[in-house]
């Protein structure tokens, strides 16, 4: 019995802290640009945007990995969180500010994200704002070659 409480415990604590070593990356809405514009973060971590008054949040389709889980906020909603658990990039918009360029993106995992592919050939499915969405995954791809992440 001893020994089935100590595993029990082993795996209690083991979860726990698992949970306690995510951590929380903040994004603000600032005028028409999401600050920062690419955020790194790790499978587990969590998202949350601020400053979102006369702002939403929402991931593009096809901008996602395979298998990722879709957010929409609503207008508004300060303080509006979502957990990343795949790793790849993540395009997201502010939906009345897109075409000006409130386009972000998030890194989620240490290397290259897998999804760069994808990325590039969904551009071209994006209906509105197309320009933005481009330049955002630009520049995320610049911030990743000087990390060292890229060729």
């Amino acid at each position: 019995m001893t020994t089935i409480r100590f595993w029990a415990a082993m795996t209690l604590g083991l979860g726990l802290s698992a949970n306690a070593m995510a951590e929380e990356h903040i994004i603000k809405g600032v005028v028409t640009n999401w600050v920062p514009l690419v955020t790194y973060a790790k499978p587990g971590d969590s998202i949350k945007f601020m400053q979102m008054a006369g702002h939403d949040t929402e991931s593009i389709d096809g901008m996602i990995p395979d298998g990722a889980q879709k957010w929409k906020a609503k207008m508004g909603e300060e303080g509006f969180s979502v957990t990343l658990d795949k790793e790849g990039a993540y395009i997201y918009k502010c939906n009345p500010h897109m075409t000006t360029g409130m386009v972000g993106a998030v890194v989620v995992g240490d290397g290259a994200p897998g999804n760069l592919d994808a990325l590039d050939k969904s551009v071209n499915d994006v209906k509105l704002g197309k320009n933005m969405v481009a330049r955002t995954i630009k520049k995320m791809k610049q911030e990743l070659q000087k990390a060292g992440k890229l060729p």
